[in-house]
């Protein structure tokens, strides 16, 4: 019978080749996608603009716990991986779990892959970018949720009308 640590280092190793892979399809590709763009941007200009928490690889697992358990879905898998430089996380739906590059993964990076897990849409459209401004309001601040809504707007991206109520 293979050990867990057997086992987290085959998972570890399939992670990274899922990464390899979506990195070098993305790149063959060439073909920026806007709406991932200004999704993205707008994300961006919410973690310059009003940074969320950055949490130890602990303490996002106990994180994602609470929110799956919340959201009444299991807990995702969360992995510190070598990803290129363009890809701060990852979200791999077949396997529920989520592998980020950085050692202190922020709120927002962590949403966002949990947002992928949870649309039944995999991509950054309407549906997913209102997950992430619902998990903003839910689990960082109504503050970071209105603004993001604001931006994703302010980008030309549809998103669901914003509620300060839930």
């Amino acid at each position: 019978m293979p050990s867990a640590q057997a086992n987290a280092l085959v998972h570890s190793s399939l992670v990274a080749e899922t990464a390899f892979h979506h990195n070098d399809k993305s790149v063959r590709a060439g073909m920026p996608n806007n709406e991932i763009d200004r999704s993205n941007a707008a994300e961006d200009a919410l973690q310059l603009e009003m940074p969320t928490r950055s949490l130890t690889i602990p303490e996002a697992s106990e994180w994602l716990q609470v929110i799956a358990e919340n959201e009444d879905v299991d807990p995702p898998l969360l992995t510190q991986e070598r990803l290129s430089r363009n890809l701060q996380g990852l979200a791999i739906s077949t396997d529920w779990c989520i592998a980020v590059r950085s050692k202190k993964p922020n709120q927002l990076l962590l949403l966002h892959e949990m947002a992928h897990l949870v649309c039944a849409n995999k991509n950054h459209g309407t549906e997913f970018r209102t997950q992430v401004v619902r998990f903003l309001r839910r689990y960082v601040s109504v503050t970071h949720a209105a603004r993001l809504h604001a931006l994703y707007e302010e980008a030309g991206l549809s998103v669901d009308p914003f509620s300060s109520s839930m």
